[in-house]
């Protein structure tokens, strides 16, 4: 089936964690998931206080080369009022060598340790795989897991979205000792759900210059990368057995073309795969209002998508039946982008 529309919204331990119970959300922040050479990797634990919540994963953006799992539209608020876990993790961002100047400023305080591609994906992998693996401990489903992100975080959730298990992305770009897993191996690291806020999913689209933010990712420009930049790529990986994702992407995005999210919800839909797009009018990267210079923190995303007046949208959805089934809807009556949206698809995908 396939519609489109435009239209508005109707307890501290010995590793260094610390625990928090905050009204109907417990709280642990610093949980170490991944001990790496350059150093550990961390992340923050929302759990909802219900019975076996489902579970979402974000990945933060910032070029892949600045931020940190702080960068999250407030998860303790979204917790409780998505009714699901949520987990927002650190993940290796992309070494600066000497001499290179990125076009966005890096924090010198930034202790997120550094590496190049495929470390980044190496470590969402290892951070489901490790929240799979002590989810009774905390108290959510490990059956239940979504991957959430945004911009290069968004890239990330959709690569980890098409990619089962981290050892897939092994090939002519990457060796399977590159993609070793010695983060809870027996764990799945698979998920069941995708949201994708203006991600990368195509890196064809991208400069590939000396010093862009993809440049950094690779370890070095398109033109003597082709097969890296091509494996990096979300759709470069889109298959029948991939799960649903919801797209929402600015169409003045000036960061990144609103083309990448159109680019994989065709693949998405050539293979069969369910999925929603939200092409919102006249938004800008981070959903912003105006030019490149009035981008915004994405802890402020989920408020300026939900911010009057309501911004036009076009939303388009394709949803699979099989023979003699009526297919169903991600996204129920086309909501504004934004908390109703997300907890419609995550209420079908992987379902309260």
């Amino acid at each position: 089936m396939e519609r489109s529309s435009d239209d508005g919204l109707d307890g501290s331990e010995s590793d260094g964690r610390g625990s928090k119970d905050s009204g109907d959300v417990s709280v642990h922040e610093g949980i170490t998931y991944a001990e790496r050479d350059v150093g550990d990797l961390q992340l923050d634990l929302f759990v909802p206080e219900r019975d076996d919540p489902p579970l979402v994963v974000y990945f933060h953006g910032g070029a892949w080369v600045m931020e940190t799992r702080d960068n999250v539209p407030d998860p303790e608020r979204y917790a409780a009022e998505l009714g699901y876990a949520i987990a927002s993790v650190d993940y290796r961002l992309s070494a600066v060598p000497e001499g290179e100047d990125p076009p966005y400023p890096i924090d010198p305080e930034n202790s997120v340790p550094r590496g190049v591609f495929p470390g980044h994906f190496v470590d969402a992998k290892a951070s489901i795989r490790w929240l799979r693996a002590h989810a009774d401990e905390f108290g959510y489903d490990a059956e239940r897991v979504a991957a959430w992100g945004a911009s290069a975080g968004g890239h990330l959730a959709a690569l980890v979205g098409v990619v089962d298990d981290v050892t897939d992305l092994a090939g002519e770009a990457y060796s399977e000792a590159a993609l070793a897993k010695d983060v809870a191996p027996d764990a799945s690291g698979a998920v069941q759900a995708v949201v994708d806020w203006y991600g990368v999913n195509d890196l064809a689209q991208t400069a590939g210059e000396p010093g862009t933010p993809e440049a950094l990712l690779i370890g070095g420009p398109r033109s003597e990368n082709e097969a890296a930049y091509e494996a990096a790529s979300p759709v470069t990986h889109v298959s029948d057995d991939d799960p649903p994702f919801l797209l929402m992407h600015g169409r003045a995005d000036e960061v990144v073309s609103v083309d990448h999210s159109r680019a994989l919800a065709d693949a998405l839909a050539e293979a069969g795969v369910d999925a929603a797009l939200y092409e919102l009018h006249g938004l800008n990267h981070v959903f912003a209002h105006g030019g490149a210079d009035a981008i915004e923190s994405e802890r402020v995303a989920m408020e300026l998508l939900t911010d009057e007046p309501t911004p036009a949208q076009s939303v388009s959805e394709t949803v699979h039946a099989g023979e003699g089934e009526a297919p169903r809807s991600l996204i129920e009556g086309t909501p504004r982008a934004g908390p109703v949206a997300i907890r419609r698809f995550l209420d079908v995908t992987i379902g309260l």
